[in-house]
C-alpha cells in the first residue's frame, strides 16, 4: 500500500471525513461540498501526530533539504507547520493570507528575513486560494518559495493551474482520488455515495444537492 492509500485510510478511521449530501458543507469561496476533511483531529491523537509529523517531515527532507524556514499557512496549518519545523530543527513563520487589522497588522508572524528560501506547510489544499496569498507575502518579503507540503490534495485542476502560473511544486501525503478508492477498498461508502462523490469533483463549481 503507498503513502497515498496509507493516508487516506488513517484520516477515514479517525473519522475526519464528514460526508453528507442533503445539507452540504459551505466553503469559504461559496462552494456547495459534499465532504468535509477536519484535518485537526489528528492533534488529539499521539500516535497520528507522530505518523504526520514523521512524514511530512519526511517529504520536506527528500524533496527540499536545503531550506531555511517553515512556513504555516494561518490559522488551520499552524500546528501542522510547528511539528514540522521541531521535527527538521528548523526556524518557523506563520502567514496570513491577508494582513490583520489590528494591533501590528502583520501578515507574517515571526522573523523572516529576505533572500531566505520557505517551505510553505498547508494542512490542506483545495481551492487554493489562501495558498496563493500566502505565497506572494512571503516573495514580497523578498524570500523564494521552494515548495508546498501537505496532508491532503482536492486535486482540482484550477488550484494545479494556479500553482503551476505560481512556478511552486505541491507535494501532499494524500489526496481525492486515493480518499475515493480506500472508500471502496474498505466497503465504507456505498456505490451510489461514491458515484456522488466523484460527481461533486468533476464540477463542484456548479454541483447543486
Amino acid at each position: 500500500m503507498n503513502i497515498e492509500s496509507i493516508t487516506a485510510r488513517k484520516l477515514i478511521q479517525l473519522k475526519a471525513f464528514s460526508i453528507q449530501f442533503t445539507h452540504p458543507f459551505q466553503w469559504a469561496n461559496g462552494w456547495k461540498a459534499p465532504v468535509y476533511l477536519d484535518d485537526r483531529k489528528i492533534l488529539s491523537y499521539t500516535q497520528a501526530r507522530a505518523f504526520f509529523k514523521v512524514e511530512l517531515s519526511r517529504i520536506v527532507a527528500e524533496n527540499f533539504p536545503d531550506i531555511d524556514m517553515v512556513a504555516g499557512i494561518a490559522t488551520t496549518a499552524i500546528a501542522h507547520g510547528i511539528l514540522v519545523a521541531e521535527q527538521l530543527g528548523l526556524p518557523f513563520v506563520y502567514v496570513h493570507p491577508t494582513p490583520k487589522d489590528h494591533g501590528l497588522e502583520n501578515q507574517i508572524e515571526g522573523d523572516l528575513r529576505p533572500r531566505q528560501k520557505v517551505l510553505i506547510v498547508e494542512n490542506q489544499v483545495n481551492t487554493g486560494s489562501n495558498l496563493t496569498k500566502v505565497i506572494e507575502a512571503i516573495r514580497n518579503n523578498g524570500c523564494t518559495v521552494v515548495g508546498v507540503v501537505t496532508i491532503f490534495d482536492y486535486q482540482f485542476p484550477s488550484t494545479q493551474k494556479k500553482l503551476s502560473v505560481a512556478g511552486v511544486p505541491l507535494f501532499a501525503l494524500s489526496n481525492y482520488n486515493a480518499f475515493i478508492e480506500q472508500l471502496r477498498e474498505d466497503k465504507m461508502g456505498s456505490q451510489e455515495t461514491i458515484d456522488l462523490l466523484e460527481a461533486w469533483h468533476t464540477n463542484p463549481k456548479k454541483w447543486k444537492p
